[in-house]
């Protein structure tokens, strides 16, 4: 059981554009089933990735929670694919203090997403990216790789940094769509002299 004691938000770049109309509107129950596939298969290259034993990947202090699972405080009506909270708790054995990270769909926001983009993004390599990303992001703070409260001038970045390792950790799986939704955060995460770049 936790009890926790502190929380604190990561707000993660990966963003789509503001809707609102049925904005409440969570994953349907197959799509749930097929996002749980997508969370191991995740966690599996994740932990490939930093070369984590299977225990100790297991031993990683997080959680992936949806839309139906998530607080009114938790749900953003706009914009954030996913974000991360941390909660600090105290076991009530030994009264030491541990960290637990939630990595907090946004499914109203993913699916509003996919609905504007029909032609470009699929659900299965939009939901891994977004997945795999996170996770990236929970292992660089418990690694103390980076830190979890960052001034906004080091937040982009560190945002830029987990793209290129969930793009280098993607681009090998056969996914159909996975390259398109690739190169869709390539774009996004470009910085201004890249992005001048490839338009000349």
């Amino acid at each position: 059981m936790f009890f926790p004691w502190q929380a604190g938000y990561h707000f993660d770049m990966i963003k789509s554009a503001a809707e609102s109309p049925g904005w409440k509107t969570g994953f349907a129950a197959t799509q749930i089933h097929r996002v749980e596939r997508l969370i191991k298969l995740s966690r599996e290259l994740t932990g490939d990735h930093f070369k984590l034993g299977h225990e100790e990947a297991l031993r990683v202090p997080y959680e992936i929670r949806t839309l139906e699972k998530l607080t009114d405080s938790e749900i953003h009506e706009s914009g954030v694919l996913a974000d991360i909270a941390r909660y600090q708790y105290t076991e009530p054995r030994f009264g030491r203090k541990r960290d637990l990270y939630r990595v907090n769909l946004q499914d109203h926001n993913i699916l509003a997403m996919l609905r504007r983009r029909p032609r470009e993004l699929n659900f299965s390599p939009l939901l891994l990216y977004v997945l795999t990303h996170e996770i990236i992001h929970v292992i660089r703070f418990v690694k103390f790789l980076a830190p979890f409260h960052q001034d906004l001038g080091d937040h982009l970045p560190e945002e830029r940094m987990v793209h290129a390792q969930t793009r280098g950790i993607l681009s090998h799986v056969p996914l159909r769509g996975m390259n398109t939704v690739l190169d869709h955060y390539e774009k996004h995460y470009a910085s201004p002299s890249q992005a001048s770049a490839k338009e000349g």
